[in-house]
């Protein structure tokens, strides 16, 4: 029975070398076609008869390649050509952007502009020009949008803390408008019935993916970059289960790789615009009807 190893494989299932970073040797591709060039060469020639005076020759390409190929196994053990692949890979590692942590304090002062800035638009809107009430559910989505990429496009993404947050702010906005609401016109402050708390909650339900569409335009925006985050980790994820479903995983080498990051740039594209349209429906959706 073979034995098992604890040894990191790669891609390919090789097991890399002690020490060392595993090094791509897709530049090897050329010798191996010139190799190839030659054999055909030589099939050629023993099909053909190869006469006396072309020995000279086949021997000038059989001494070129091998000393091609010598030069090309010094550079690999002396880390030539492999490490210099890698410290290419590690030179675009380091040329990302790093993400600064998010903190609380500038979470707070966000949301407190945010909301602020929401109930003026309400005030503005329903009591000082009176106009239509469409019109201010637009606003509230237009206001938190460009607000969120400014607060998470150089910070670190957490999709669960920004869902939350988008969440809290529009509790406090919405509900912050019916106070006022109700101490100007006498009504009640909450919902009384269940098409009203229904309003209520989609009301809600706008801002917050108002908010997460400016989250999600920051994600994509970082993955451009090259940047790391958990958004991008998770629509990585999604690609790689989509690139399974569709069949393209049993593909090898660059190939799959290629395909997942071609799914994985359409989700991250896709996603913005999927809450953009979210956030219009649920903030419309009870007004038209």
């Amino acid at each position: 029975m073979p034995e098992q190893s604890d040894s990191p494989r790669d891609s390919a299932g090789a097991v890399p070398p002690s020490g060392s970073a595993p090094k791509d040797l897709s530049f090897l591709w050329p010798v191996i076609d010139r190799v190839r060039a030659v054999e055909i060469k030589f099939s050629a020639d023993d099909a053909a008869g190869t006469t006396p005076g072309a020995a000279p020759a086949l021997e000038a390409r059989i001494k070129a390649l091998e000393e091609e190929v010598a030069a090309l196994k010094k550079a690999l053990q002396g880390g030539g050509i492999g490490s210099g692949v890698n410290a290419a890979i590690a030179g675009d590692a380091v040329a990302a952007p790093e993400l600064l942590p998010q903190r609380w304090p500038r979470l707070a002062a966000a949301a407190v502009a945010v909301v602020i800035m929401l109930l003026a638009a309400h005030w503005m809107i329903v009591f000082v020009y009176d106009w239509p009430t469409l019109v201010l559910r637009l606003v509230s989505i237009a206001i938190p949008l460009p607000l969120a990429v400014w607060l998470t496009l150089r910070y670190r993404i957490s999709p669960a803390m920004e869902i939350l947050f988008g969440l809290v702010i529009g509790a406090i906005a919405v509900f912050g408008m019916a106070y006022v609401t109700s101490i100007h016109e006498k009504t009640a402050f909450l919902p009384e019935n269940m098409r009203e708390w229904q309003e209520t909650l989609e009301y809600i339900a706008s801002i917050m993916f108002a908010h997460l569409t400016g989250v999600l335009l920051s994600s994509a925006m970082q993955a451009r970059s090259g940047a790391q985050n958990r958004a991008g980790e998770a629509t990585l994820r999604l690609a790689q289960v989509i690139a399974f479903v569709t069949g393209r995983a049993v593909a090898n080498g660059p190939q799959i790789k290629k395909y997942v990051e071609t799914v994985q740039n359409v989700v991250s594209n896709l996603m913005p615009v999927a809450s953009a349209i979210m956030a219009i429906v649920t903030g419309i959706k009870g007004i038209l009807g």
